[in-house]
């Protein structure tokens, strides 16, 4: 596969998947903000601004925007032009792709594509409001699932479905880090007691932020309680949308592009995604929490940037003088 062809598969998926964590964060936050109003006058800084340092908008949001809260936050993580992670930012960077490589795509995913950019391009937060902001962000939701749906039905399995596959999950698992990262800092402070009404309304946001509420209820029997939400979203290994599982199939994904078999990579891309894979195999929650759940998911960040990197450097942009070598 020609690398060009690659890369803009790759990122195909990387904001597709960025678009639809911003979604759902959205929705769910929005939720929550209202759940915790009967038990604690919530400051409208204190409930938004959380949600866009995950995406690691601060300073920008600040920089527009003279007050934090949700009409304002909305705008940023959905319309606004000047926020390159925003929702309509990252469907037109996907459409944009989707364009470069029309010729390796089927009609229906372009269609798709096209169509739901076109439409999110003319709305405005009035239509946001019109519609319902549950409403409108499922419909969100659901036109970026219908791409993958059409993605899964039609892609031919070859390089092209594991560029598309390793972006997706890299992603994945790259966001829900931040995501976690961020909730830990306010809901595990040192000494703080748990098990509050508010705490149980936050660690059941984080599950639906992650769609993993039911999954959770219905695999983990008991209390929803921190340590076991952190358990679930991080190391366990069949829940779709968990960090293991997440790097687990990214690894697979690169395994088949550089045609690597048993425990062995060819390629350093390949070797700091296994070292990645197994570490999160070995890992133990309290271990984590125990030492600094903090610190090791910045290093996980930094760590799926180096292999971003890595795949970058092996895959797309290598020098000319390697490729005649190999």
């Amino acid at each position: 596969m020609l690398s060009r062809v690659a890369d803009h598969i790759y990122w195909l998926a990387r904001y597709l998947e960025r678009a639809d964590y911003t979604a759902r964060v959205l929705d769910v936050n929005s939720q929550m903000v209202l759940d915790m109003s009967g038990y604690l006058e919530a400051d409208a800084a204190e409930a938004w601004l959380p949600i866009i340092e995950v995406s690691g908008g601060r300073e920008s949001f600040l920089r527009i925007y003279k007050d934090v809260n949700e009409s304002n936050s909305t705008q940023f993580m959905l319309f606004d032009s000047d926020n390159p992670d925003s929702i309509r930012q990252s469907i037109a960077s996907a459409r944009e792709n989707a364009r470069a490589v029309r010729d390796q795509i089927s009609s229906e995913m372009w269609e798709q594509i096209n169509r739901f950019h076109l439409r999110l391009k003319g709305d405005t937060y009035e239509s946001f409001l019109r519609i319902g902001p549950s409403e409108y962000l499922n419909r969100v939701k659901s036109s970026i699932h219908l791409f993958y749906g059409i993605a899964d039905s039609m892609m031919p399995r070859s390089q092209g479905w594991e560029f598309f596959n390793l972006g997706r999950f890299l992603e994945r698992a790259n966001n829900l880090s931040r995501l976690i990262d961020v909730k830990c800092i306010s809901l595990l402070p040192a000494g703080k007691p748990e098990g509050s009404a508010v705490d149980l309304i936050q660690w059941a946001a984080l599950l639906r932020s992650c769609w993993a509420f039911e999954a959770f209820r219905k695999n983990r029997q008991g209390r929803i309680t921190g340590k076991r939400v952190l358990d679930y979203l991080i190391l366990d290994e069949f829940f779709p949308k968990s960090i293991r599982f997440s790097v687990t199939e990214a690894e697979s994904a690169l395994r088949q592009i550089s045609d690597s078999h048993d425990h062995h990579f060819k390629d350093p891309a390949g070797r700091a995604l296994g070292r990645l894979r197994a570490e999160l195999d070995y890992a133990e929650i309290n271990d984590l929490i125990e030492t600094d759940i903090h610190a090791f998911l910045l290093r996980l960040q930094s760590d799926i940037a180096n292999i971003s990197s890595l795949i970058d450097h092996t895959f797309i942009s290598y020098p000319v003088e390697e490729a005649r070598m190999a």
